[in-house]
């Protein structure tokens, strides 16, 4: 290697596999639950590259804010596309955590109704809207899994759900930036003011989220749906959508947990 050039993350990733055939190669594609910025609230893959340690290997994808819809499509689909297809790449698990920011902040606004006299807070729900986003997510997942079948078929492909975010005024303050909240605002714009109301609006969507990974579990060979809701408390939550540094170890652990089931070389 020229002196003073930087390796690639690819040939890192390479390497480590190479000078140890039982390490586990991971690649992740996601959104903030494993890319989230702030060093204080290590974030669910950083919790898992320190449990794991020697014994697996990371090629990482995830950003901030990314959709389900945009991860699979246009240059987000082109980059993985060839992570996954390059030479003399071997990949055993794809980590994903996606579809969350699909259903809060703008994107939240088309599967909502304007709140009228008389309404229930279901009623609000734009349920024709809110399936077609539900089937566009899903049409994501399906994606990624077509291309591990076309190019290793062998991998396994671990997600997980959203545990039941508590809409409220609570964003993210990095430095003099505040980043959100997500949901709130977006409900009260529509004259969705009731605490209870906007809880059981954001639970019903987050469950059928759940829900369609359930279904492409049972349907999918190597797939593997983590269930995490119901794990953080009300404490655990450090703004409206991320967990505290306490919360993403609670979901680590989760998720921990099943990649084990399937790869027991891992530490447990």
């Amino acid at each position: 290697m020229p002196k003073g050039s930087k390796k690639s993350k690819y040939k890192t990733y390479l390497d480590k596999l190479d000078a140890n055939s039982a390490c586990v190669g991971i690649v992740t594609e996601g959104d903030s639950w494993f890319a989230f910025p702030l060093p204080s609230r290590p974030n669910v893959v950083d919790v898992l590259i320190k449990r794991f340690g020697r014994h697996a290997a990371w090629l990482r994808h995830e950003s901030n804010g990314d959709e389900a819809r945009l991860m699979m499509a246009g240059k987000q689909w082109e980059k993985l596309f060839k992570t996954l297809t390059r030479s003399k790449m071997r990949c055993d698990l794809i980590m994903l955590s996606m579809g969350g920011n699909d259903i809060v902040g703008r994107p939240l606004l088309p599967l909502i109704r304007q709140r009228e006299s008389g309404m229930m807070w279901r009623d609000c729900i734009n349920e024709q809207r809110f399936q077609q986003r539900l089937n566009q997510i899903e049409g994501a997942y399906h994606e990624l899994i077509a291309l591990r079948d076309d190019y290793h078929p062998g991998a396994w492909i671990y997600t997980h759900d959203y545990d039941k975010a508590i809409p409220g005024d609570r964003p993210i303050r990095v430095g003099p930036v505040r980043l959100g909240p997500w949901m709130k605002p977006y409900l009260d714009s529509k004259g969705i003011t009731k605490a209870s109301d906007q809880k059981r609006i954001i639970w019903y969507l987050l469950d059928r989220l759940s829900q369609m990974l359930q279904r492409i579990e049972q349907s999918t060979p190597k797939f593997y749906h983590v269930r995490t809701q119901g794990t953080l408390a009300v404490d655990d939550w450090g703004d409206e959508i991320h967990p505290t540094r306490e919360g993403f170890q609670k979901i680590a652990s989760k998720i921990q947990a099943g990649i084990c089931d399937e790869f027991p070389s891992l530490p447990k």
